[in-house]
């Protein structure tokens, strides 16, 4: 938490002295005011017991701040597979973690480079599930959940919006995200057995990852 709170200071430190230089040199964004919306990719580094358990996740956040001046309301939602595997014959098996939140958002300056920070707070879902792709070509596709559990989620980010034109803006950001306790599938929990079946094993702890992510910003008009 402590790094994060650092880099947001940084960033504001860093970019300070732009935001203070005439309009002439810094393009100021029109057309923005009712907020922005994007999507970012996004790489999760798992901390605390979840690095025990869990991997490096990969995924998507989808987002929209909605408000006319630098305070905004921040929804946020994200996907992320932080286990998957291919087990030959069509079988394969992916770990998933969802989560919606909402908070606010302030976001400093109006010029061409603008950072930003936000907290947010909702709930996440992590859950498990086995697919059979038709390998033999005999029947449909199935897909078999083996876990489904909600929890709460926390978040506390930062980044920097970076104009590319009027309207679109680069997002690079990072966040701490922090799920309450919850009992998931640990990163190669899933065994195949010598008779075909899986035993699959759970564990229940707190899961926290610093994600970082870049993505598109586009101005709400």
């Amino acid at each position: 938490m402590r790094r994060i709170i650092g880099l947001a200071l940084t960033l504001v430190a860093a970019t300070s002295p732009l935001l203070g230089q005439h309009p002439a040199g810094l393009r100021e964004v029109r057309g923005g005011g009712g907020g922005n919306a994007g999507f970012t990719l996004a790489i999760a580094q798992p901390l605390g017991e979840f690095r025990r358990n869990g991997a490096v996740a990969a995924g998507l956040t989808g987002y929209a701040v909605l408000g006319r001046s630098s305070v905004g309301l921040r929804i946020d939602g994200a996907y992320m597979v932080y286990d998957s595997d291919y087990r030959g014959y069509g079988i394969s098996t992916t770990s998933s973690i969802g989560s919606l939140a909402f908070g606010p958002q302030i976001t400093l300056g109006r010029g061409a480079i603008r950072p930003y920070g936000f907290a947010t707070l909702g709930g996440s879902m992590f859950w498990t599930s086995v697919s059979d792709d038709n390998y033999c070509g005999c029947y449909d596709s199935d897909v078999f959940l083996l876990n489904g559990r909600f929890t709460t989620v926390s978040q506390v980010g930062t980044g920097v919006l970076m104009n590319v034109s009027r309207r679109v803006s680069l997002d690079f950001g990072v966040r701490d995200v922090r799920h309450e306790r919850v009992r998931y599938v640990p990163a190669g929990g899933i065994t195949e057995n010598s008779d075909g079946s899986f035993t699959v094993d759970r564990v229940e702890t707190p899961v926290r990852m610093r994600v970082f992510q870049i993505g598109v910003s586009v101005g709400i008009r």
